[in-house]
């Protein structure tokens, strides 16, 4: 089913419910939070292990998918972001749920976690980058003069790795990323490369997973050791893979060892 939030400025945040559960028992919830250029169509994949035990909820992010898009001016902040997902956990009538981010949406769900804890019953990461990142620049210069289609033609491999294939890669390219508003990633793309939750993820203190990948481009696994070190109660998935982006790149291992996690707290 599909819905839409309107916020007090007047976005639309467009999402869509999932919930294959027993009608006679009361299903828990689970929110997935995608990253750049995407919406919550990224999760496509997911739905299937999730819907059956949980009531899945998706969300575009302002400025994404059938969300209302940002302008190239926008001033983007966490709290903004944090109201927005506050209000649609709020709407969907919890007060609390098992939250699933990747990428940039993964970032935002770890300051979620660490700032607004009363809102996150679990946490899953997957390959969410904490510190700043650098050579975002190029991206920008890239977009502007060519477009975010190839754009995204041009970051597609190390974002599913080397063994994607074609139609995969040409389905991300033309019918999830290359979509992506222009002007939501102009402005988009002068805050998220600026991003430091180093001293934000030192607060989180639910249930924690973090789902990283041997051979990304982005960040390394010693990197990723040492922050989640400090998370407690978190634990690391390392997979075999050389994509930046495991939740897209390996929809079904991830599901299958986040379902496995969430089982394991379930018995606590």
């Amino acid at each position: 089913m599909e819905y839409i939030l309107k916020r007090p400025d007047g976005c639309n945040i467009f999402y869509t419910i999932d919930d294959f559960t027993d009608p006679w028992k009361k299903a828990e919830t689970v929110l997935f939070v995608h990253g750049l250029a995407e919406s919550g169509e990224a999760w496509r994949a997911w739905v299937p292990h999730f819907a059956r035990y949980y009531r899945v909820v998706r969300l575009d992010l302002r400025g994404f998918g059938r969300s209302t898009p940002m302008t190239a001016e926008h001033e983007w902040s966490m709290d903004e972001l944090l109201d927005d997902i506050e209000a649609l956990i709020h709407h969907i009538g919890c007060s609390k749920v098992h939250v699933i981010g990747a990428k940039s949406g993964g970032s935002m769900s770890l300051a979620l976690a660490a700032n607004r804890p009363l809102l996150v019953q679990t946490l899953i990461g997957v390959t969410p980058p904490i510190l700043p990142a650098a050579g975002i620049d190029q991206w920008v210069e890239h977009i502007n003069t060519k477009g975010v289609v190839d754009w995204a033609a041009h970051t597609m491999q190390g974002r599913l790795g080397t063994k994607a294939s074609k139609a995969e890669v040409d389905w991300w390219i033309h019918h999830l990323q290359g979509k992506t508003p222009l002007s939501t990633l102009q402005s988009y793309l002068r805050w998220v490369p600026k991003l430091d939750i180093r001293e934000d993820v030192k607060r989180i203190t639910c249930p924690t997973l973090i789902i990283t990948t041997t051979g990304s481009g982005l960040r390394s696994v010693d990197g990723v050791k040492a922050w989640v070190s400090g998370v407690k109660s978190a634990q690391l998935i390392v997979m075999e893979g050389d994509a930046w982006h495991a939740a897209g790149a390996y929809p079904d291992r991830c599901a299958e060892a986040s379902l496995k996690f969430l089982a394991e707290q379930s018995k606590k």
